[in-house]
């Protein structure tokens, strides 16, 4: 049981970072294209990473974890973002929009190894609902795409 809660806590941290990574990302994004729906969005998208994060890090604490301990694994998402960052000047919106969408398919890929980490019910159903969520996103930045008027 001890292997299987570490196992769930290094998880649990990925998603932590993954959360802060994105947190950044949509703020930088909205503060990019400064006005408009898709900017609302993108700042609402970065307030619902910062609640899954605060989420994270009472289960990690319910776990006996520490949340402010930070795992060395390789963050694709991360690389994602600074890549994102630093391509921000003379981006047009259809290419922010890609570049979160990206980002938002690896954060989901991470949370669906978490849930197959088999976490506590309880766990499972944060960590399940924060996926929808994400998924969500994606759905809606791509009805952004299609739908660009309301930019």
């Amino acid at each position: 049981m001890h292997n299987q809660n570490n196992e769930i806590l290094k998880h649990l941290h990925e998603l932590l970072q993954t959360n802060e990574d994105s947190i950044k990302g949509y703020k930088d994004a909205a503060d990019h294209l400064k006005e408009g729906e898709l900017s609302t969005i993108f700042y609402r998208f970065s307030q619902q990473r910062a609640l899954f994060k605060e989420e994270l890090k009472k289960c990690i604490r319910e776990l006996g974890g520490d949340e402010s301990e930070h795992t060395d694994f390789s963050h694709e998402v991360h690389r994602l973002w600074m890549d994102f960052k630093s391509g921000l000047n003379g981006s047009d919106t259809e290419k922010i929009i890609e570049d979160c969408k990206k980002a938002d398919k690896q954060a989901a890929g991470s949370y669906e190894k978490a849930l197959k980490a088999d976490p506590p019910a309880y766990v499972k159903e944060i960590i399940a609902n924060q996926h929808r969520m994400i998924k969500g996103a994606e759905v809606q930045l791509d009805e952004f795409k299609k739908h660009p008027e309301g930019r």
